[in-house]
């Protein structure tokens, strides 16, 4: 399979003006949680890392900053759109066929990728392979079965072109092999690899119209417009949800993150 086929499948373009606007709103949205688990991991300077789907780069050049000149970041991506640095190496291509020697990593993390996978689980086990013994894996998904995420919908706005545009959207990405359920099954999924210490994070965040999920909301309309208009919406009611997630009146709460981290067995 060429990364040309992999992109289609996927369903979102890098490449394009609005794929560049969705990784830094994903950005904004996730990489303080992400932070925030990460630090908790216990990254100390001289690890080696690995990025999956590092998206605008902003985690990676994080932890390329945590581990020091000592340590070194992979960043793994079908389509880069990151900058690279002194302890950071990029490499274009798909994880499902990438190769690393047993133990090559402290620390691994993949953030709204495995989701996206039919081969999720073989993925998984590939990654724990990669660890080194009391390495770490930080996996991170949104939870897209749990979809009542209209807190206040301001007067002359429809709630339900939400709705709507959610349960187009996954009918849009699921043939793509985008699993709704993956965030709920990965810690399950971890014990079975062989991981030790398994644990898991839940974070969700309120957002105003125009902020946050609503911006990321607007943008994929954009991306995804013929998409979404093949799936059945129509273009007034893809106007009108626009309108709606720009409105400051709008209260909106993004899918539930799971973040998961398990580690490999420290060697006796």
């Amino acid at each position: 399979m060429t990364n040309t086929d992999i992109e289609q499948r996927y369903g979102f373009d890098n490449t394009s003006s609005e794929g560049g606007n969705q990784l830094q709103h994903l950005a904004g949205i996730l990489d303080p949680h992400s932070i925030n688990v990460l630090t908790s991991t216990g990254i100390t300077p001289g690890m080696r890392c690995l990025d999956i789907g590092p998206g605008a780069g902003t985690i990676t050049h994080w932890l390329a900053e945590q581990v020091g000149p000592d340590g070194r970041v992979t960043a793994i991506d079908i389509a880069p759109a990151l900058s690279s640095g002194p302890n950071i190496g990029i490499r274009q291509e798909d994880i499902r066929v990438s190769d690393f020697d047993p133990g090559s990593f402290d620390l691994i993390h993949a953030r709204l990728v495995l989701m996206h996978l039919p081969e999720r689980l073989t993925v998984l086990q590939k990654l724990a392979d990669w660890l080194r013994p009391g390495g770490t894996i930080v996996l991170s998904e949104w939870d897209c079965t749990y979809l009542n995420l209209v807190r206040h919908c301001p007067e002359g706005h429809d709630p339900s072109l939400h709705d709507l545009f959610q349960t187009t959207l996954i009918n849009v990405l699921t043939p793509r092999g985008m699993s709704t359920t993956w965030a709920t099954e990965a810690h399950g999924a971890m014990l079975h690899s062989g991981l030790t210490k398994v644990s898991t994070v839940v974070d969700a965040r309120t957002y105003h119209g125009g902020t946050g999920i609503c911006q990321l909301h607007y943008s994929n309309s954009h991306q995804l417009n013929d998409a979404l208009l093949a799936a059945g919406m129509t273009e007034q009611q893809l106007a009108s949800l626009r309108k709606m997630l720009l409105d400051p009146r709008l209260m909106l709460s993004g899918y539930l993150m799971h973040t998961t981290t398990g580690r490999r067995p420290a060697a006796h």
